[in-house]
């Protein structure tokens, strides 16, 4: 019965952090080539992990959870930016 608190959970996660990074704001930044392959990648593996939870119902444990919950406050806290998820301010 846990599994699918667990279940739920990754799913948020990684449909929030798919739609964070598609809702992301240049504002006039620099263009980089790298970085938006790097985010339709990651939209596509957030997308594609929650389409697998969604239809194939494999048990999603307390670890993969933990894992989407995470990759969703760092993308949260990037706001979306993939440049500032790989390169940090010194």
């Amino acid at each position: 019965m846990i599994e699918y608190l667990f279940q739920a959970v990754a799913l948020i996660a990684y449909i929030f952090s798919a739609f964070r990074i598609i809702c992301f704001n240049r504002n006039g930044a620099d263009f980089h080539r790298g970085y938006a392959w790097l985010a339709a990648v990651l939209i596509a593996a957030c997308l594609g992990q929650a389409v697998h939870i969604l239809f194939f119902k494999d048990p999603v444990t307390v670890w993969d959870a933990f894992f989407a919950v995470l990759l969703a406050v760092l993308i949260y806290k990037t706001k979306g930016n993939m440049a500032k998820l790989i390169w940090s301010q010194a």
